[in-house]
């Protein structure tokens, strides 16, 4: 070994211990006086090396020097010199021989006392004797050897600047070959398990949360799980009770041991509020309880004078121009739909229909020949809830509808504070739970739990009322929550990435579901649903001629023979669409039934058309009304810190309202730009919600529009290649889609009006390409130290731009060369399970979550809001609150 690859190697080498012989004690008590030491154990360490060299190297068998000549110190000099050229292999060997020479010490133990008792009259002086050594074997000098060899410091330091210039150099390699490894911190968790947090080392020796009872989601379960072994006082207090004292049939009901089933469905209630009608029931019922979402009111309990009260009113038959130039765009889109698929449409048909319908004359049937006759109610004095409501005469009664897509109706003129809201909502949940099918009594409800569906696009302050109402008032004895979408995709057994349109009386919602999870940026809620094409299709009917020409829409019986109407006649099926004789029943209160008999024509069709023209539902509606009270009293939910909005924003939305959808761009650049700037535009509004711009405008995009902007915002915020399964998987629920082949004329609708670079099969992996380099772009840019900070973002921004129009060009040329529409992402709507009604597949959904393990953790007790309130939200859901 080399003196420089040792001085590399080595930073620090001990001095090597070569015991003495013993018959060397008397010479080292004489070293004490001939060598200077540095201190007493130096002295011992070097005495302790001199024995062990000369045990080493010399050996037993070696005798000493029993001469008195005195030593030449150039003679020793001189020695040292060549000692030193060997000194490397020396300690190589001493290294190897080691092991030897620990094997032969016990044979030559014997001998060795020997030599010495002989030689012991022949020792030379100890001075010269040392010397003599020292001359040999000058390591075991202790005045000469140093204590250790130490790297200099200038050579660390260049040792430690050529690490840092190699691991430079290694990243610039790694981020050339694109395998750098970038912490992707900004992007949203996808999925339901999230990174834990990092151990806190104040508590690292102790258990903290090591334990199962000190999490508090966990703490209690056992009390969930015995739901039945105890009752719960009006406090929200367990009390003890014997159960021998009570009966047979309650002691039976209630296990005494602990192995009770985690997820006993008969002690879980799945509530699913809707605009129509409420869906509850138990988890393993086949169908829930449909309550209509009504609440008679007697009108002498009302101050009818001072309120925002709408009298019901005929349809005018007579409608503004933009109402008629939008039903022409609607027939000529309905004839040329029925030429493209070679149906033939009559060119008298519309004369026919007239003319038959004006002299069209009613048929009075008696009462005991009405098949379904209605027994109207005109007593007044109390309230009716549910389908008893629907009974109510108008003359006496109005109608209230405490919900409204999902939430709370704050925009009812009926109600003057919330907590007459508050009221109806308690008093129809009792009436539901107390039906002949539930048979559930108010007294019993804290020994239930409850499953709560909630919209996709929630409001946190309807949300955490509701959950207010349902552990407080109704002292439910935990409710657990899951969004509209998610429970949709239980329902219907779908565990790929799915887009769900939910179809409903009052509003249009979709949203994007993948890995368990809705996509916040995919979520739409469109302000049209089933009741404006109920009252569409009434309009058209009027404008027919309809023979009941004083028909008041608005009316309770008028609605329900709108409502029959619609859900009979109204359908999208091509070959169902010709002149046809039909019936009705008109049943009004205080007059007999009658019968008429009408026709019509494409009125069928061209009122549920009207979802891919929604702004024609704009001109037949109402004066909106705005309850201000209510709104104050149930305001946007503000973050309590920075007082900033809180609730949920979707980047669809948002685009929608203010009518910047892709499907209305003509020009692939302009589509790709809005695609590439979508991430800044989310920051944007994510630091001022306010952005959002106004939350009580309404959403009037086409349905088709809408899917296709769903679908590409949860692509690009989440995972690009997601895109195809999302079109190959668009599922439509709700009471209003059960039209007739609604799921055929939405497919044609997607791929008509579908922008051609989103429809592509190789647009993930031409956005993968294009985004890695644009940022490669903006990675290897140099600024320009003659330009200013604002010049050399523009000549970036110019590159970039470039970039992305060459790319544009290339990916043009390759969709040419591709034959037929095999480079076209394939569009399929999915169908409901079979023998499954659409209405009552979220609620389904919901009661898959109740009786699965994992809706234990989901489960909000009392005193967990009480002790946390809403922040117990953030913790016990499901989705990101």
């Amino acid at each position: 070994m080399s003196q420089e690859e040792a001085e590399s190697s080595i930073i620090y080498e001990e001095p090597i211990d070569i015991p003495l012989e013993d018959d060397d004690d008397e010479d080292e008590l004489e070293e004490e006086n001939s060598v200077p030491l540095s201190s007493q154990a130096d002295q011992e360490n070097a005495e302790n090396e001199s024995d062990d060299s000369v045990d080493n190297v010399v050996g037993s068998e070696t005798p000493r020097s029993v001469t008195g000549l005195s030593v030449d110190p150039r003679d020793v000099a001189d020695e040292e010199d060549e000692d030193e050229e060997g000194e490397d292999e020396d300690e190589d060997e001493d290294d190897n021989d080691v092991d030897n020479e620990d094997e032969n010490d016990n044979d030559n133990a014997n001998e060795n006392e020997n030599k010495l008792e002989s030689s012991r009259d022949k020792r030379a002086p100890p001075a010269v004797q040392t010397s003599k050594r020292y001359k040999k074997y000058p390591k075991l000098d202790p005045a000469k050897a140093p204590p250790g060899k130490k790297v200099p410091l200038h050579l660390l330091e260049k040792r430690r600047l050529g690490r840092i210039k190699a691991a430079e150099e290694f990243a610039k390699t790694l981020k050339k070959i694109g395998i750098e490894k970038v912490e992707t911190t900004t992007l949203p968790a996808t999925g339901l398990f999230q990174p834990l947090m990092l151990i806190n080392q104040k508590n690292y020796s102790s258990d903290y949360l090591k334990k199962d009872d000190q999490i508090f989601a966990l703490r209690d379960r056992k009390f969930l799980r015995n739901n039945n072994t105890s009752q719960i006082s009006s406090t929200n207090t367990p009390d003890v009770i014997d159960l021998k004292s009570l009966p047979h049939s309650e002691a039976s009901a209630a296990p005494l041991n602990d192995e009770i089933d985690l997820n006993d469905p008969t002690a879980t209630i799945v509530i699913h509020p809707g605009s129509n009608s409420i869906k509850i029931g138990f988890p393993k019922d086949d169908h829930p309880v449909v309550v209509p979402n009504c609440v008679a009111v007697p009108k002498k309990w009302l101050d009818l004078e001072n309120s925002e009260h709408v009298e019901n009113v005929c349809l005018q038959r007579e409608q503004p121009e933009e109402f008629n130039n939008i039903k022409s765009e609607m027939e000529k889109n309905f004839r040329e739909r029925m030429r493209y698929y070679k149906r033939k449409v009559p060119g008298n048909a519309h004369e026919q229909v007239v003319s038959f319908n004006e002299n069209s004359k009613p048929e009075i049937i008696s009462e005991k020949n009405d098949p379904s006759p209605i027994e109207w109610i005109f007593d007044d004095s109390k309230l009716y809830y549910g389908s008893d409501a629907l009974r109510c005469v108008d003359e006496k009664f109005v109608i209230r509808k405490p919900f409204r897509g999902g939430s709370f109706n704050v925009k009812s003129p009926y109600y003057k504070s919330l907590a007459e809201l508050i009221s109806d909502v308690t008093k129809l949940l009792e009436h539901a739970l107390n039906s002949e099918t539930l048979n559930v009594k108010p007294t019993k409800f804290n020994q239930y739990k409850v499953v709560l569906v909630i919209p996709d696009i929630f409001k946190k302050s309807h949300v955490e009322t509701f959950i207010r109402v349902l552990l407080t008032e109704l002292q439910f004895q935990a409710v657990a929550i899951i969004q509209e979408s998610l429970a949709t995709c239980y329902g219907a057994g779908i565990s790929t990435s799915t887009c769900v349109v939910n179809i409903g009386a009052a509003e249009t919602r979709i949203a994007c579901v993948d890995e368990g999870t809705v996509l916040e940026h995919s979520a739409i809620t469109l302000d049209y649903g089933g009741d404006d094409i109920t009252r569409l299709f009434a309009l058209f009917l009027l404008q027919s001629d309809f023979p009941l020409q004083d028909w008041k829409i608005d009316s309770k019986h008028g609605w329900l023979l709108a409502e029959r109407l619609k859900k009979n006649f109204t359908t999208f099926q091509d070959a169902d669409v010709a002149v046809q004789l039909y019936n009705f029943m008109n049943r009004s209160p205080n007059q007999p039934t009658e019968k008429y008999e009408f026709k019509l024509f494409d009125e069928v069709m061209l009122a549920p058309l009207a979802l891919f023209f929604p702004q024609i539902f704009k001109l037949i509606r109402t004066s909106s009304h705005k309850n201000s009270s209510l709104e104050f009293q149930l305001p946007e939910s503000r973050d309590l810190f920075t007082n900033e909005l809180n609730d949920w924003n979707s980047l669809s939305q948002f685009e929608s309202k203010e009518g910047n959808l892709y499907c209305d761009l003509n020009d692939d650049l302009k589509i790709l730009n809005r695609i590439l700037d979508a991430h800044n535009i989310i920051d944007q509004l994510q630091d001022k919600p306010e952005n959002y711009g106004n939350t009580l405008k309404e959403n009037f995009a086409p349905l088709e529009k809408a899917i296709v902007q769903s679908i590409a915002n949860a692509s690009i915020t989440a995972d690009v290649t997601r895109m195809n399964s999302f079109y190959s998987n668009i599922l439509i629920v709700g009471g209003s889609s059960k039209i007739p082949a609604l799921d055929f004329i939405l497919t044609d609708r997607i791929n008509i009006w579908r922008p051609s670079l989103l429809s592509s099969a190789s647009f993930p992996q031409f956005y993968k390409k294009l985004t890695k380099e644009i940022k490669e772009l903006e990675g290897h840019y140099v600024n320009a130290p003659d330009k200013t900070e604002d010049e050399n973002k523009q000549i970036l921004q110019a590159q970039i731009k470039e970039k992305i129009v060459e790319e544009l060009e290339e990916q043009h040329q390759n969709i040419e060369h591709q034959n037929g529409n095999e480079h076209i992402f394939p569009v399929s709507i999915i169908p409901p399970p079979r023998d499954m009604n659409p209405a009552l597949i979220i609620w389904k959904g919901a009661s898959v979550l109740a009786q699965i393990k994992l809706v234990e953790e989901l489960f909000i007790t009392n005193s967990d809001w009480d002790v946390h309130g809403s922040r117990i939200l953030q913790y016990k859901c499901i989705f990101t609150y």
